[in-house]
């Protein structure tokens, strides 16, 4: 299996940075600006990318606001379907919130990995510009 790990410090708190995650307006702000977002376990967020055939849709497996929230993919490209993905948010000691995200289960390191692993780097600089300016800076405009 492989794995994506990445870490990153957003001046905010947990709960705005919480809601950049989990909420259609927040998503639209850093990650794409088509996204259907459900609330709760259970639930999907349905989210769309340009020239895609497919809405990439994950199932909330744990919604804890201000502190997690855990996805497994349920539709999308076939290297994608049962990854899942976690936001974990925790206080920084000097100030402001530490995301720890983790996208887990790809079955190889193939081309797709790769791009995927770019992107999600890519994403997340756009989510701390988005949390600590309030300016949208969508990766993805749809």
């Amino acid at each position: 299996m492989a794995d994506i790990a990445l870490q990153i410090r957003i001046d905010s708190d947990a709960d705005t940075v919480y809601r950049a995650i989990s909420t259609a307006e927040g998503v639209a702000g850093w990650f794409t600006t088509r996204a259907e977002i459900g609330e709760g376990v259970g639930a999907l967020h349905r989210l769309s990318f340009p020239g895609a055939p497919m809405t990439w849709d994950f199932r909330i497996e744990t919604a804890e606001p201000g502190k997690r929230l855990a996805q497994t993919v349920v539709a999308g490209p076939p290297q994608w379907i049962g990854t899942e993905i976690v936001y974990a948010l925790e206080a920084h000691p000097e100030g402001g919130t530490v995301v720890r995200f983790d996208h887990t289960g790809f079955a190889e390191i193939d081309d797709m990995f790769r791009e995927v692993t770019m992107g999600w780097a890519g994403m997340f600089l756009r989510l701390k510009e988005n949390v600590e300016t309030g300016s949208p800076v969508p990766y993805f405009t749809v």
